[in-house]
């Protein structure tokens, strides 16, 4: 863990409409508190002389990061503009300038509540500023509430270091100990785990496809989802699936390389037939492991001869 000499209380705005964005935004201020660092956002807004708006992007104006959480609702739009409160505050955060880390929520694998599902001219508008957010920056996307936490952990002490500001509180170099255990249950009870969160290091060796049936039973894109058969730094062995832009950039590294990633635990059941003398015979496979929501940190493979 780097730990900074003189600790800077860097500023940062987290930015997101909040009803909707209420949990993620506690886990961001819980990861952020991690990182020792000042929170500035909605929920700290107190009673003040300006208009809302006036003062809102005030505040986002003396902070040097802006963080945005964008899900499926565009937000409301204050008297007298035409942007959402939540717009207003990313463009601010453009106008000064500063550092900008955006998440939009995954919605094609995270359930949404209907009524935080924005329809109508608002939806026309997140659509346009989510297409506004992927031309301008490089976006991260993300699921669960931890998700979202370890990948501000591991995003914004990068951020922190580029504008000279000390590091407190990053992810550890190692794997969590809770890992090993919460992997242990897995194998074990991988139905009841199924969906929990969890941060492994691994060794990658070869990639291979994943048919359509173990695809649509662990609910995987079928067609781009690869899958390899690992060992952890425990002695343990699981299965790291990945899909989608996340596989091809695993794929392309070589044999030996080391990873450390966010995934998600993924449990289904297939049915198989095999065919016997008396005819078909059906069983149930299970199909267990881990899907890789996020990449931390990839390290090469040692060179032949290194010492």
């Amino acid at each position: 863990m780097s730990t900074g000499e003189n600790k800077q209380h860097v500023p940062i705005f987290v930015g997101s409409t909040f009803e909707d964005m209420k949990d993620y935004r506690r886990a961001v201020r819980d990861a952020l508190t991690q990182l020792e660092t000042i929170i500035r956002g909605m929920e700290y807004f107190g009673s003040k002389p300006g208009t809302p708006v006036d003062e809102c992007l005030a505040v986002v104006a003396s902070c040097q990061v802006y963080i945005g959480i964008f899900g499926m609702r565009y937000g409301s739009v204050p008297d007298g503009h035409d942007l959402s409160m939540t717009h207003l505050e990313y463009e601010e955060a453009q106008r000064c300038e500063l550092p900008s880390l955006i998440y939009i929520l995954d919605e094609n694998t995270q359930p949404i509540l209907p009524k935080f599902v924005e329809t109508g001219p608002g939806a026309e508008a997140l659509l346009r500023l989510k297409d506004q957010l992927k031309r301008r920056h490089l976006v991260a996307s993300f699921t669960t509430h931890s998700d979202l936490a370890t990948k501000i952990l591991h995003d914004v002490p990068e951020v922190l270091r580029k504008i000279g500001a000390a590091v407190k509180g990053e992810l550890p170099d190692t794997e969590p100990a809770d890992a090993v255990e919460v992997l242990r249950k897995f194998k074990l009870l991988p139905k009841m785990m199924k969906g929990r969160d969890v941060v492994v290091d691994f060794t990658i060796d070869r990639f291979w496809s994943v048919s359509p049936n173990e695809c649509d039973a662990l609910g995987l894109e079928a067609g781009a989802t690869i899958r390899d058969h690992v060992t952890l730094f425990n002695g343990e062995w699981v299965y790291m699936y990945a899909e989608n832009e996340i596989a091809q950039k695993l794929i392309c590294l070589p044999k030996g390389s080391r990873a450390r990633v966010q995934g998600a635990m993924v449990f289904g059941v297939t049915k198989e037939v095999e065919w016997g003398e008396d005819g078909p015979i059906t069983t149930n496979e299970e199909h267990s492991g881990v899907c890789v929501k996020a990449i931390l940190e990839l390290t090469p493979p040692a060179a032949e001869g290194a010492s």
